[in-house]
């Protein structure tokens, strides 16, 4: 039923290229949402966002650009952040919308933050699901949970292992598979894909992130909002796993820092959201913010 509401919508992107875009709905208000990774698979995963749709809310979904069906560029194609915020705005044109409620999970919280930022009159309501401020601060996630998975010694081997770039270190790829098991998914056939993208997130995830899992040495090296998140006035929610790639201390950080914020911990969750058994409860959760809940 709902694969049948849904309809492709070619977008040309902020360089040109064309991005696999897909809408349910025709009403006013539009929701975009933004997938994680970056790299990977692109945005289908996302598919359950479309169970929004209403007769006043259209909901629109993409391939970011180098994923899924959307154009991947050529090799000297130079990543920036403002090109894949530039995109997002290329979207939301596309959409017919002046101002969009915008949801971004995982990455595409940290693309959904400087979106926000740098479009503050074009955002109406913000979630920002299992996301962060600063690549900084998640690397910090990143090291802290492996560290809590296997013995000192070889959590220390494989987070040097990533660093210098030895992907094929038993001790690596070991971590690898205990981390996403722990605190993505259980489900096994997700956990081999996801697996196959940490260890090769394509184009998208070499220019954005760079050539390390728990390190960002890309384009998003250094990226830190957490000092601006006072300028965000959109009313916002925080929502995240309580096993979740996105540690508490993450979310806190932007629970202080946005001053409409309001913070929810789905404690049965992982960083996965959208294809589990409470899946219904998260997108309630999401309905009811998106309709207009008060906020103190």
């Amino acid at each position: 039923m709902l694969a049948d509401s849904l309809l492709t919508m070619p977008v040309t992107g902020a360089d040109g290229f064309t991005l696999h875009t897909v809408v349910s709905g025709s009403g006013d208000r539009v929701l975009l949402g933004l997938h994680g990774g970056p790299g990977g698979d692109g945005g289908d995963y996302l598919k359950p966002l479309h169970r929004l749709t209403s007769s006043s809310r259209k909901v629109v979904t993409f391939d970011q650009l180098g994923t899924g069906q959307s154009d991947v560029p050529p090799e000297d194609y130079t990543w920036t952040l403002a090109a894949a915020v530039a995109d997002v705005e290329a979207v939301r044109r596309a959409s017919g919308a002046d101002r969009i409620d915008l949801l971004g999970h995982s990455w595409g919280g940290m693309l959904a933050l400087q979106y926000a930022l740098d479009h503050p009159d074009r955002v109406g309501r913000l979630v920002l699901s299992n996301t962060t401020a600063s690549t900084a601060r998640i690397t910090l996630d990143f090291i802290a949970q492996v560290s809590t998975l296997m013995p000192p010694a070889q959590a220390c081997a494989a987070v040097t292992a990533d660093a210098l770039g030895e992907h094929t270190s038993p001790d690596y790829l070991d971590a690898v598979a205990k981390w996403l098991e722990h605190y993505y998914t259980e489900e096994e056939a997700a956990l081999q894909t996801l697996t196959a993208e940490a260890l090769d997130t394509g184009p998208a995830g070499r220019g954005l992130w760079g050539d390390r899992l728990w390190f960002a040495n890309g384009a998003l090296r250094g990226w830190d909002v957490e000092p601006r998140l006072g300028e965000i006035a959109a009313p916002t929610l925080i929502i995240h796993g309580g096993t979740d790639l996105s540690s508490p201390q993450s979310n806190q950080a932007l629970a202080q820092g946005i001053r409409h914020a309001e913070w929810l911990t789905m404690n049965n969750n992982r960083h996965e959201v959208f294809d589990v058994a409470n899946a219904p409860v998260y997108l309630a959760i999401i309905s009811a913010f998106l309709n207009g809940w008060e906020q103190g």
